[in-house]
């Protein structure tokens, strides 16, 4: 979620008022959003977690698909798809896309979105290890700090085989970090309806405790629009 800022016009306000009182009220009906909702983000981490940790079925791998209405079910193309390309005996039922989520970040009213606090809390609470997403909602989801550094030595190989592929955000202190790659044919190549600008980017979730059935899905959505032969889900 993005802090609200107190601007200079308001702190002047505050400063000006005759009692304690008031600028606690002034300052909580400024902050009270933001706080909320930064309460509700802890209580859904801890549900999801808890939810997660206590399941028979755990998956392997779950993805969030943001702003897409295809069928991403277990018998869909792009689930057996990849569970054949991976080739394991234990994948079948274990690996899930999740698209029940509906945000736009280039929209600032959208950080109040309870599908993107969803979204925060999968990531988070280490439900969803990846997010498929537009280029607007992947910078948005890398400044809340929820996106992994695709240059850090724990996601893998990622960075170095895709550097023609990789996004990159850049930080209040200008500071450039990989967040995202583009793996548009892939998406396409799925039968994914494509969105408007054409183009599909995976994020990896910062909190993942292991990287390597996403690495594994990100190989496969690359090598998918190489070959361009996605039958799709549809």
């Amino acid at each position: 979620m993005k802090k609200p800022i107190i601007t200079e016009e308001e702190k002047q306000k505050i400063k000006e008022m005759d009692s304690t009182r008031k600028k606690i009220g002034y300052i909580w009906d400024y902050y009270k959003l933001w706080i909320i909702g930064a309460v509700v983000l802890v209580g859904l981490v801890v549900y999801f977690a808890v939810v997660f940790a206590t399941r028979e079925d755990k998956p392997i791998l779950d993805v969030v698909l943001v702003n897409n209405y295809d069928d991403v079910s277990e018998d869909c193309r792009l689930t057996q798809g990849f569970v054949s390309y991976v080739g394991e005996e234990n994948l079948p039922g274990r690996v899930t896309f999740d698209n029940n989520a509906f945000f736009n970040l280039a929209n600032n009213s959208d950080y109040k979105n309870s599908y993107y606090m969803k979204v925060l809390a999968y990531l988070e609470a280490d439900t969803a290890q990846a997010v498929l997403c537009q280029y607007d909602n992947l910078i948005g989801l890398a400044k809340s700090g929820r996106l992994a550094d695709l240059s850090d030595d724990k996601v893998g190989d990622i960075y170095d085989k895709y550097k023609d592929r990789i996004i990159y955000y850049e930080d209040e202190e200008g500071k450039k970090i990989p967040v995202g790659i583009d793996v548009s044919e892939g998406y396409k190549a799925a039968g994914l309806t494509e969105y408007t600008d054409g183009k599909a980017y995976i994020g990896l979730s910062a909190y993942a405790a292991d990287y390597g059935y996403v690495e594994k899905f990100v190989d496969y959505m690359v090598e998918l629009g190489i070959q361009s032969g996605g039958a799709g889900c549809r």
